[in-house]
């Protein structure tokens, strides 16, 4: 993979460091950054710690979205999406109230479907 134009980028490794995707040893858009693996866009968690730590203020959000226009979207990426949509929300576990009664948990509500598409199409 070619290295994208990324200013001022000084390949310190401190937003591989902050990046809780590559802490959990799993490739980010940092392990793109730092040419280390070639997948990851899709994979972050949006906690943006990477730009945080950034001592040279690379664009790292642009070039995420760059490299996420050129792959497809994953497979769990799409069904997450289809959840969401479909039960409101995105991993939707039958049974979720007993599980937390098993753990001494409350029970939670699940967010009506009507409501969720109303938050998807910004209608608030």
């Amino acid at each position: 993979m070619d290295k994208p134009d990324l200013g001022e980028c000084i390949e310190c490794g401190q937003c591989v460091e902050s990046c809780l995707v590559s802490r959990r040893g799993e490739n980010s858009i940092v392990s793109e950054l730092n040419k280390t693996a070639d997948t990851g866009a899709w994979n972050c968690v949006n906690c943006w710690k990477c730009i945080e730590a950034c001592p040279q203020d690379v664009d790292i959000y642009g070039f995420m979205m760059a490299r996420r226009r050129k792959e497809d979207i994953p497979l769990t990426m799409r069904q997450s999406v289809e959840n969401i949509m479909g039960k409101g929300c995105s991993i939707y576990l039958r049974g979720i109230n007993e599980i937390r009664e098993a753990d001494g948990l409350p029970p939670i509500k699940l967010i009506e479907k009507h409501k969720v598409k109303t938050l998807l199409e910004g209608h608030i």
